[in-house]
């Protein structure tokens, strides 16, 4: 009945229809059009050709999407979006593609493979463990907006980060940013994207980075003793967009998502980060 395949040559609104029907009971979901999942795997450099897809005749039922890149100066292969068709579910189709896409990536150099997982989300967590994935990080993520009473900053400035001199940014940064919020990413479609800033250019107090279509941040950091002028940054963000997503922060930057939770933004789900070598 079912039949695993790499998702060479298929068409990719077949892909989107499946992820927005696997995702349309799930506690994130994925209510992106065609062409915006297209752009999204498309700059995470998914590889179709490292990604599989269950089919029960003509219809795609389960995708496991592959990405690779450089990651923390390693060439790493990394889960950019799974899913399976809620009618198609504890069938074993996740292990199944698992399997599949293992042989697939282990025919290349890669360092690891890794993914993203709600920490809440228990079964998936314990089917990860049992193919030998371990817990490397834990994140939170944040999403809405600040609440009324916060104040942002009219001291600061913003540019297309094709201006600005990202390499100045590391020692900003309290950890390397994750696998889907990669410079990689920047710098291969900056036009998606602008930095504001407090400060000068060469040595700025405090830094997001964010998408300009829809005001999500893909990188952060400020000097030590600036939290209050990153969080000011937020807030003036949050007053040109609906809602603001801010993910994988890593838990041992308490200092920020304790500012983000004051400022009034949603701490709506925490992550594992997990790996497995290859």
């Amino acid at each position: 009945m079912y039949e695993i395949k790499d998702l060479t040559g298929v068409a990719f609104h077949k892909i989107a229809e499946c992820m927005r029907a696997a995702f349309s009971d799930y506690y994130v979901k994925m209510e992106l059009s065609d062409d915006a999942l297209y752009h999204r795997f498309h700059s995470e450099n998914v590889r179709y050709d490292l990604s599989c897809g269950v089919f029960v005749g003509d219809e795609l039922v389960a995708v496991l999407l592959n990405a690779v890149g450089q990651y923390n100066n390693e060439q790493v292969a990394f889960d950019a979006a799974t899913g399976v068709v809620p009618a198609h579910r504890r069938k074993g189709l996740y292990s199944k593609m698992m399997d599949f896409c293992m042989v697939l990536l282990k025919q290349h150099d890669f360092a690891y493979y890794g993914l993203e997982v709600i920490q809440t989300n228990a079964p998936a967590v314990a089917t990860y463990q049992k193919m030998g994935l371990k817990i490397m990080k834990e994140y939170a993520c944040f999403r809405g907006n600040a609440k009324e009473t916060a104040t942002g900053t009219e001291d600061f400035q913003e540019l297309a980060i094709n201006d600005f001199p990202l390499e100045t940014l590391s020692p900003l940064m309290h950890d390397a940013p994750s696998f889907e919020n990669r410079t990689e990413i920047l710098q291969a479609f900056p036009e998606d994207y602008r930095i504001m800033f407090t400060g000068m250019p060469k040595q700025c107090a405090a830094f997001i980075i964010y998408q300009k279509e829809n005001g999500h941040v893909k990188q952060w950091g400020r000097r030590e003793g600036h939290v209050s002028e990153l969080g000011q940054l937020m807030v003036n963000l949050s007053g040109r967009f609906q809602d603001v997503r801010l993910h994988n922060i890593n838990f041992t930057d308490q200092e920020w998502i304790l500012t983000l939770e004051e400022l009034g933004f949603d701490h709506f789900c925490d992550q594992y980060e997990m790996k497995l070598d290859c």
